[in-house]
């Protein structure tokens, strides 16, 4: 009988403890879902304007470039420091570490003279992506974005996808 009994306690204890555990755990996701949730919308009610106008800005250097507003706005100097300054603070550690691996391309590849357009388009896609998810929550491939962009994409492709592999994105 106290076999009965010690076999009832012992699997209710097991119980109990599996249930605190489980609880633990549960109002843990919860709290940092709720928290994630809280600064995401503070984020993007706060800096909604901001996060829009960097984002039509980036879209703009790689949809728009051949207007000649635009390719005048991209070649000043003092507007794309600003650019870069604003996706800084208005972006997310997704989109400034992208941020961050196109600068690093621009001071290193570019003043070498290396220009490899395919890269810059990755890059600079790569950010718009990552804007695109921090103002909207959604995200667009890059593959979908450059084919937007590139007429012969399908000719470039195999390059494309090697890029966008090689930055991980």
């Amino acid at each position: 009988m106290n076999e009965i009994w010690a076999a009832i306690l012992t699997s209710t204890v097991v119980t109990a403890i599996i249930n605190i555990g489980w609880k633990f755990y549960e109002n843990k996701t919860s709290f940092n879902n709720a928290k994630y949730m809280q600064i995401s919308n503070y984020y993007r009610e706060s800096s909604g304007k901001e996060m829009h106008s960097i984002l039509e800005s980036w879209s703009e250097m790689l949809l728009l470039m051949d207007e000649p507003g635009v390719k005048e706005r991209m070649e000043d100097e003092a507007y794309l420091k600003n650019l870069i300054n604003n996706t800084f603070l208005y972006s997310s550690p997704e989109t400034c570490k992208r941020l961050a691996v196109f600068q690093q391309y621009n001071y290193t590849e570019l003043t070498r003279g290396d220009n490899n357009p395919i890269q810059i388009l990755v890059l600079t896609a790569g950010i718009i992506v990552s804007l695109k998810h921090d103002f909207t929550g959604e995200w667009v491939s890059i593959e979908e974005v450059l084919k937007i962009k590139i007429n012969d994409f399908n000719v470039h492709e195999d390059n494309v996808l090697k890029q966008i592999k090689g930055y991980k994105y």
